[in-house]
């Protein structure tokens, strides 16, 4: 199980670069995660969800939507549901995480050398490179700092969140937490600071609760943070939302699509546009071309309507409640939080997650085998 996870990490945060890889990172978390599954009758539950994404898949083919995009959006919809089924095998998460902190280490090298070389002809030259190749984006609004966004970034909050949890099983998670923090930083997304920073305030509460002066501590720490954050908070937004071509302009815009979309029809909000069916265009992007597009919760909320939302919300609470832990529920609504305003989100990056989470943070006893590394 070791093997396949780290593959899979492997696989979606490398698959961009190494065009052989290309496409492999779905079918083969999807594999893993029905090898591993265990029947129980908790899986009953997945039934309504896997009934409507079937119906929501006719409906598309009725309407003419290609059979490839259906039945991809309604695999791993319902692949993001089963992996947490899997049973819980004990693995090396140690060596699972590896491909995570790689990409973090990756992010952080750039950006900093960027910074350094301070060329702005070179730096001009490697954006054209990783946008031709669609690698994903790097820019900067000072010169100084780069905001290296590639596709693979989304698990970097994982990375985080879990190596943050077992901060205290050793030196590696510890260093490991420190490569995930500056990764987050260099990619350069406010929603994964903020999830960072919230998952810092939990995680030290936790160790503190049976302090009261390390809480007081700790409020002290807050409330100056706060105060110091708040110039960096300003800047930050006023860029995110300056202009409509913004990053958050554009999610505005998709957000009137959607709106829009619903208002011509009563039906397509309860019910939803089908598995599968494109986002239409708006004033900003052509969005209709695109399987991904920067709120992707809203995509998916679209083709499945709020009837279809609601059973997907409910059966993924259910889940994730029935097969992790205490913390592994925090870890996963943490990580959910940082994508819920980003791309990839409830999609292979989403599976992986899920199943590195039963296996490190399993509410039931793990399968037995044979002892893995530390």
């Amino acid at each position: 199980m070791t093997l396949g996870l780290f593959i899979a990490s492997f696989l979606v945060t490398r698959q961009t670069q190494v065009p052989a890889l290309g496409g492999l990172a779905a079918p083969w978390s999807l594999l893993v995660a029905v090898l591993g599954l265990r029947w129980q009758r908790s899986m009953a539950w997945l039934l309504p969800m896997c009934a409507y994404g079937s119906l929501s898949l006719l409906a598309s083919l009725m309407l003419g939507v290609e059979f490839a995009n259906t039945i991809r959006f309604l695999l791993v919809t319902v692949g993001t549901l089963l992996a947490f089924h899997m049973a819980p095998a004990a693995i090396s998460a140690r060596l699972a995480l590896v491909p995570l902190i790689m990409q973090s280490a990756l992010i952080v090298a750039i950006s900093l050398s960027l910074a350094v070389l301070q060329d702005i002809e070179a730096a001009s030259a490697i954006r054209s490179m990783v946008l031709e190749s669609n690698w994903g984006d790097i820019y900067s609004f000072d010169g100084l700092y780069y905001r290296v966004q590639l596709i693979g970034n989304a698990l970097i909050p994982l990375l985080f969140l879990v190596s943050l949890w077992r901060w205290r099983q050793g030196l590696y998670y510890r260093v490991a937490t420190a490569v995930a923090l500056l990764g987050l930083v260099a990619a350069g997304n406010l929603t994964y600071v903020v999830v960072a920073l919230v998952a810092i305030l939990m995680r030290t509460w936790q160790i503190a609760r049976r302090s009261l002066a390390a809480r007081v501590m700790i409020g002290v720490v807050i409330c100056a943070g706060l105060a110091v954050a708040g110039d960096i908070a300003s800047d930050a937004f006023s860029k995110k939302f300056g202009a409509n071509d913004s990053s958050m302009g554009v999610r505005f815009d998709q957000i009137d699509v959607a709106v829009s979309v619903w208002s011509e029809s009563s039906s397509r909000f309860v019910f939803g546009s089908g598995l599968g069916s494109s986002f239409p265009d708006g004033r900003e992007r052509a969005y209709s071309e695109s399987q991904y597009i920067e709120l992707q919760s809203l995509y998916l909320f679209v083709q499945l309507g709020v009837l279809g939302s609601a059973i997907y919300l409910a059966t993924l609470a259910f889940s994730a409640r029935e097969c992790l832990n205490k913390d592994g529920q925090r870890i996963f609504w943490l990580y959910m939080l940082s994508g819920i305003t980003n791309p990839y989100i409830l999609d292979t990056n989403q599976i992986i997650a899920a199943m590195l989470l039963v296996c490190l943070f399993p509410r039931r006893t793990r399968v037995p085998t044979s002892p893995p590394t530390p």
